[in-house]
C-alpha cells in the first residue's frame, strides 16, 4: 500500500482515489466489478510504471521481442508473465511511466537539500586539507549497493576504494534472483509473485546499516541518489538518512550524471577538489658550462588549483631531446622533491612516452581527462602529442626542424623512480662550435662540371645548417679560384685570380655569396689555382676564436686539379705567384685545421704514356695524397648529407644514455 485515507482523497504515489462517495444500501454487482476493474487498472499502471523506470518495458515486450529493449528475450518474457496486467504492446499508452514523481532529497527534520556550489567545495577542502580523514559515499543503485571510501594517501593524493558494498540478494534475500524481476521490484512493482513487504525491507537495510558498516564519523558520508522514484530505493534512502545524516546529497538523475558507475561518479567529485599539491613534469637539465646532468621538475599545475564540474584544463611543455635519437620516459609526479619535506617524496602519477629524434624539440599538450592517473584526480601530464591543470597528449605546433611526436597516454604501470634516476648520464660533452670552410675549383672542362661542385657545395652547407647538432652554431666560410691565366672570359676580369673571400659567418651568408659566383672554362688540365686558395684561407681559418671558446674548423678542398708548385717540375707549371701550398697545408694543420679532400674523377681520353705525362701524374698523385691524409670523399659515391653527417661533431656522455627528455637544448 502506498498510502492511507488520513493522507488525502488521493495517493500521492499511485494517484488511487482514498476516499469515494457513500454508497446507499449494498453493493450491486456492477459497483463490485467496477471497484475490481480500477483496481486491477490502478495494479497495472502501477506494474507498467516500475517496468518503465526499471528499464524493462518496451514496446512489444509482451510478444517476445527483446530487440531495442535493452533486455533479453527470456527477461521479457519473464517479467511479461510476472506484471500484474503484462506488458503494454506496440503503440499502447504506458501512462504507468507518466506517475514518475518529482524527486527532493528528503532528510530529517526540515530535509537536506542538494547542496550547492560553494558547500561541495567546503566538503572536498576538508578532505584535502586533513580536517575529514575520510568521506563515505553511498548509492542505492539497482543492482547493489556501493559504498565507496575517499581518503588521501601518504602522499596527499586522493584515493578512492571499496569500503563494504554489497549485492541486493545478499541484503534483501526476499528479492527475486533474476536481475529484471529485482529491477523491477526495487523500482515499486508488485506483479505476480510474492511481494516484498515494505517494512521487511526497510529493517533489512537498517540491520545492514548498523551491523555490516563502521558507525558513522561526523560530517563524513555523501548520499549519491541515482534513481529518484524507485520506490523501495527512495526507502532505502530514507532509512539511510535516519541513521547516517548525509552531509551532503549528488542527485544523479537517470544514474549516468557524474559519470556510469558509483565510482565513476565518485572520480568526478573528487576531480573538483583542489589539486593538493604540485604535478609536474620530470625532465633533465645538463649545465651549460660543467655539462652535469641533473633532474628538473616542470610544474605543469600548481598546488590549489581546481575544476569546475566537466571542464578541463590544458598544459603545453616544450621538451628537448637527448644526443641520440630514441623514445623517451614523460613520467608526471604529484608532491615535492624527495628531501625537499619530511614526506616520502613525490608519487608517480603516470608515464608517458614520446619519439624525440637527436637534439630535438617539441612542444607536448596533454588534454584533460583520467589520463590512467590515479583513483579520484587524474593528473596533468602527457597523450598524445602531450599536458592540462588538474587533469590534463592532442598534437601541438612542433620546433624548427623537428617532427610532431605523438605521446602515448599516461602509463599506470608503476615506475621506480630511485632506479630510472640512477640511468641518468653524469655528464654530457657538448662538441665545439662547428667552423667549415670550402675552397672550390670554379674553372672546368664546362659550365656543367662546374655547376656541380658548386651545387655540391650549397647541399653540403644546408645539410649541416639543418642538423640539430650544428645548425645552431654552424659558421661557414668559402674560397672560390680559377686558372692562373691572366685573362679566361668575360666572367673573370683580368685582374682575377680568386673570387672574394668569404670570411666564418652564418650559412646563409655564405649560400649568398655562392650565387655571385660563375664558372669559367680551364685551359690546362695539369694544375689551378688552389695554392693560391689555401694563401688566403688561412688568415680566415687561423683566427683566434673568441676567449673561452671552442672551435672545430674543417677546410674542404672541392676541386678536380691539384695546385701548382712553387717551381716548375718537368711539365708541371709552378705557381706565378711563388706560392708554396705545402707550407700553407702545415700551417693549417699546425693551427689545428682539418683538412679534407673531394676531389673528381680523371675525365677525357687517356693520354700517350710517355715518361713526361707519367711525372705530372705522379705529381697530382703525390699531391692528392698528401692533400687527402686527414680524409677524402668520391664525388657520385658520398653525398652532401653523408658528408655533413661525417663533418658534424661527435657529442660525448659520461653513463648511459639519458632516458628523460630535457627541459632545455643542450645547444
Amino acid at each position: 500500500m502506498c498510502g492511507t485515507p488520513e493522507e488525502g482523497d488521493l495517493c500521492a504515489v499511485c494517484r488511487w482515489r482514498m476516499r469515494g462517495e457513500l454508497v446507499l444500501g449494498e453493493l450491486t454487482e456492477w459497483d463490485v466489478r467496477r471497484a475490481a476493474d480500477a483496481l486491477a487498472a490502478a495494479a497495472h499502471a502501477w506494474d507498467v510504471r516500475a517496468a518503465a523506470l526499471s528499464g524493462s518495458a518496451g514496446a512489444g515486450a509482451h510478444e517476445g521481442a527483446g530487440a531495442g529493449t535493452g533486455v533479453s528475450t527470456d527477461a521479457s518474457a519473464r517479467l511479461a508473465a510476472v506484471v500484474r496486467g503484462g506488458l503494454p504492446g506496440a503503440g499502447q499508452d504506458e501512462r504507468g511511466a507518466e506517475c514518475v514523481p518529482q524527486y527532493r532529497p528528503v532528510g530529517p527534520g526540515e530535509g537536506t537539500p542538494v547542496q550547492g556550489p560553494a558547500e561541495w567545495l567546503e566538503i572536498l577542502d576538508d578532505l584535502i586539507f586533513g580536517r575529514s580523514r575520510e568521506l563515505l559515499f553511498f548509492e542505492f543503485g539497482p543492482d547493489r549497493v556501493n559504498v565507496i571510501k575517499a581518503y588521501l594517501d601518504g602522499n596527499g593524493i586522493p584515493r578512492q576504494k571499496d569500503a563494504g558494498s554489497a549485492e541486493w540478494d545478499s541484503l534483501v534475500p526476499a528479492l527475486d534472483p533474476h536481475p529484471e524481476i529485482r529491477r523491477f521490484q526495487l523500482a515499486g512493482g508488485i506483479g505476480e509473485i510474492s511481494p516484498v513487504g515494505r517494512r521487511d525491507f526497510d529493517a533489512a537495510v537498517l540491520r545492514w546499516l548498523t551491523e555490516s558498516l563502521p558507525p558513522p564519523r561526523d560530517g563524513s558520508t555523501v548520499l549519491l541518489v541515482s534513481r529518484p522514484g524507485w520506490t523501495l530505493l527512495d526507502r532505502a534512502a530514507a532509512a539511510f538518512r535516519r541513521t547516517r545524516p548525509p552531509r551532503a546529497e549528488l542527485l544523479r538523475r537517470g544514474g549516468d550524471a557524474y559519470g556510469v558507475t558509483t565510482a565513476d561518479a565518485v572520480r568526478g567529485v573528487l576531480r573538483t577538489a583542489p589539486l593538493p599539491v604540485d604535478h609536474s613534469l620530470l625532465l633533465a637539465r645538463a649545465d651549460r658550462r660543467t655539462g652535469a646532468v641533473d633532474v628538473h621538475r616542470h610544474v605543469l599545475f600548481p598546488a590549489g588549483v581546481r575544476l569546475r564540474h566537466g571542464a578541463d584544463a590544458t598544459a603545453t611543455v616544450t621538451v628537448h631531446g637527448g644526443v641520440t635519437g630514441t623514445s623517451v620516459l614523460l613520467p608526471v609526479l604529484a608532491g615535492p622533491p624527495a628531501g625537499e619535506d619530511t614526506g616520502p617524496g613525490p608519487a608517480v602519477l603516470g608515464v608517458g612516452r614520446a619519439a624525440l629524434g637527436p637534439l630535438e624539440s617539441a612542444r607536448l599538450t596533454r588534454p584533460g581527462g583520467d589520463g590512467g592517473s590515479r583513483e579520484g584526480r587524474p593528473p596533468p601530464g602527457t597523450t598524445a602529442p602531450g599536458t592540462t591543470p588538474p587533469g590534463t597528449t592532442g598534437p601541438a605546433p612542433t620546433a624548427p626542424g623537428a617532427t610532431a611526436p605523438a605521446p602515448t597516454p599516461l602509463d599506470p604501470t608503476p615506475l621506480d623512480l630511485t632506479a630510472l634516476l640512477t640511468r641518468l648520464p653524469r655528464r654530457i660533452v657538448r662538441p665545439p662550435r662547428l667552423e667549415v670552410f670550402c675552397t672550390v675549383e670554379l674553372s672546368g672542362a664546362d659550365a656543367a662540371e662546374t655547376e656541380e661542385r658548386l651545387a655540391f657545395v650549397r647541399d653540403l652547407i644546408c645539410s649541416l645548417a639543418r642538423d640539430p647538432g650544428t645548425g645552431g652554431g654552424l659558421r661557414v666560410g668559402a674560397v672560390g679560384h680559377y686558372d692562373h691565366a691572366i685573362h679566361e672570359n668575360g666572367y673573370a676580369p683580368r685582374p682575377v685570380l680568386l673570387m672574394p673571400p668569404v670570411p666564418a659567418g652564418p650559412a646563409v651568408a655564405a649560400l649568398h655569396a655562392l650565387d655571385t659566383w660563375h664558372p669559367a672554362r680551364r685551359r690546362q688540365d695539369t694544375v689551378s689555382s688552389l695554392e693560391d686558395a689555401l694563401t688566403a684561407l688561412v688568415p680566415l681559418a687561423t683566427a683566434p676564436p673568441r676567449a673561452g671558446e671552442a672551435v672545430r674548423r674543417v677546410a674542404l678542398i672541392v676541386a678536380r686539379r691539384p695546385p701548382a708548385p712553387p717551381r716548375q717540375h718537368g711539365m708541371v707549371p709552378s705557381c706565378p705567384l711563388g706560392a708554396d701550398w705545402r707550407a700553407e697545408l702545415d700551417r693549417l694543420r699546425a693551427a689545428g685545421v682539418h683538412v679534407l679532400t673531394r676531389a673528381d674523377p680523371q675525365t677525357g681520353p687517356p693520354t700517350p704514356p710517355d715518361r713526361a705525362r707519367a711525372a705530372v701524374q705522379r705529381y697530382e698523385a703525390t699531391a692528392w695524397a698528401e692533400l687527402s691524409r686527414g680524409g677524402s670523399f668520391r664525388p657520385g659515391a658520398d653525398p652532401a648529407a653523408d658528408v655533413a653527417k661525417a663533418l658534424s661533431p661527435t657529442w660525448q656522455w659520461e653513463g648511459p644514455p639519458c632516458p628523460l627528455a630535457f627541459a632545455s637544448p643542450l645547444l
